[in-house]
């Protein structure tokens, strides 16, 4: 049988053992078991020659201009000139300036907002937090771009997310992680991992619209999302859109195998049609299902009021079915402790957690390794170095599943393994240098690659 004949097979048996083997999210949390089918460290044989099979797929266009390369359409879940509503959002700022809240001004910056405050750091030649972006891609080669969106993951992490997400199809895997790569080139990625929250949206981050804090019973970090807090003319569009995409690049520190997913809350409390926001909403959506996929544990819907199931009938359309599957609905603290410990749910949800969302401002010299281009050049070219040697071993992994050499596989697979982890180490070294430090890294809920929510200010 050849190659293309046993990948067919092997996708075909890939498709009815993850069919057979998944769990629906109640039934895991009844369990109290976490679903790691298709997780990274659980895979089958089949599932693992499966992703060999995509690798091998990668590195056939490893060389080639990203653009040259077939993939699924980027699609826009909001038709918006973002570089107009930059302009028009620039011109109410200067002619027409309101607060927002808790004295952010509209389309305040963090950056600007702190200068306002007096934290500048001795760093930058203008106080400045954060030096200017640059780019750490060498190229516009695919390689280039995938080890720039992997980052601190373990590659393994991020293509099997793919995989799952279209029910192990390799040609369609690939072409939506094409996709999904194509759309990070589109919307500067890159640069908002860059300039993290300080170049977010003051009132946003002062309000805490959204933020991680405690794990369910799963595990899974809990994204606690208040709608009464969000007015769509807070904040452009293009502001929006950067918050969300922080958001979901922060989040993925916050995740290890075999915790792959997250819990989010959507607290309707105190909601009102003041507070709905379509393009927010639709925006959401489209990361979850196409950029950011297999990143959604479990959705819970809390104390929605009595018109929202008519909302829910013209949301639920818009959904992947996967990711309908995970939506759950809860109307009292009973429902919500299904799901999260008594001691993890917040006081204010009927919890003993007290812990109140209260953001913590940059620290003037946080950012100071980002201002050492020396240091940042020197341990990019360590990390490249380390790549080289994960994507050789990665080839004779290849080959000899190939082949059909299953020691020459086992042992290519038990480097693979070594390496990833020196890949890790090093990408988390150069991080220091290329990701300004962020609300969890001053919390001490992130340090390195630790997550540690007992560091967290807890407030009566």
């Amino acid at each position: 049988m050849s190659g293309i004949f046993k990948a067919i097979s092997r996708q075909r048996s890939a498709v009815d053992v993850a069919g057979a083997g998944r769990e629906a999210i109640t039934t895991q949390f009844s369990k109290g078991r976490l679903d790691t089918c298709g997780v990274y460290g659980h895979l089958t044989p089949n599932e693992e020659n499966l992703l060999a099979d995509l690798w091998e797929r990668i590195l056939d266009d490893f060389d080639k201009p990203l653009d040259s390369i077939e993939s699924d359409s980027i699609a826009r879940p909001v038709e918006c000139d973002d570089e107009l509503e930059r302009k028009k959002a620039k011109e109410v700022q200067e002619s027409s300036p309101f607060e927002v809240v808790e004295g952010c001004m509209f389309n305040q910056s963090v950056a600007e907002k702190c200068k306002e405050l007096g934290i500048v750091s001795k760093s930058g030649a203008d106080g400045e937090l954060v030096p200017k972006f640059e780019t750490m891609l060498p190229d516009s080669t695919l390689k280039s771009v995938f080890w720039s969106v992997v980052r601190e993951d373990h590659p393994d992490v991020l293509i099997l997310r793919f995989l799952r997400a279209r029910k192990w199809d390799l040609e369609k895997s690939y072409k939506m992680a094409i996709a999904a790569i194509k759309w990070r080139i589109q919307e500067h990625v890159e640069e908002i991992i860059w300039y993290g929250d300080t170049a977010n949206d003051a009132s946003l981050m002062w309000k805490g619209v959204s933020y991680a804090h405690g794990k369910d019973k799963l595990g899974q970090p809990i994204i606690w999302s208040g709608s009464c807090l969000h007015h769509q003319k807070d904040q452009s569009y293009p502001q929006l859109k950067r918050y969300l995409i922080w958001m979901m690049e922060t989040l993925r520190q916050l995740l290890a195998p075999p915790i792959e997913r997250v819990c989010l809350i959507m607290d309707l409390t105190d909601h009102s049609n003041a507070n709905m926001d379509w393009p927010f909403v639709k925006t959401f959506l489209k990361f979850l299902e196409a950029y950011y996929p297999e990143c959604l544990g479990i959705c819970i819907v809390y104390n929605g009021p009595w018109w929202f199931s008519g909302v829910w009938k013209l949301i639920s359309p818009l959904l992947d079915p996967v990711v309908a599957s995970k939506v759950q609905f809860a109307q009292k603290p009973e429902g919500l402790l299904k799901f999260i410990d008594e001691k993890e749910l917040l006081e204010k949800r009927g919890g003993k957690d007290a812990y109140n969302y209260d953001y913590v401002k940059p620290d003037p010299e946080e950012n100071k390794l980002m201002f050492d281009k020396e240091g940042r050049t020197a341990s990019a070219e360590k990390l490249r170095l380390l790549q080289e040697q994960f994507v050789q071993a990665t080839t004779d992994w290849v080959n000899a599943k190939e082949g059909g050499d299953d020691d020459g596989f086992a042992a290519a697979a038990r480097r693979r393994v070594e390496l990833s982890n020196q890949v890790k180490a090093a990408a988390s070294e150069l991080d220091k240098y290329t990701r300004a430090r962020h609300f969890y890294t001053r919390t001490g809920v992130l340090q390195g690659s630790v997550v540690d929510w007992t560091k967290v200010q807890k407030q009566a």
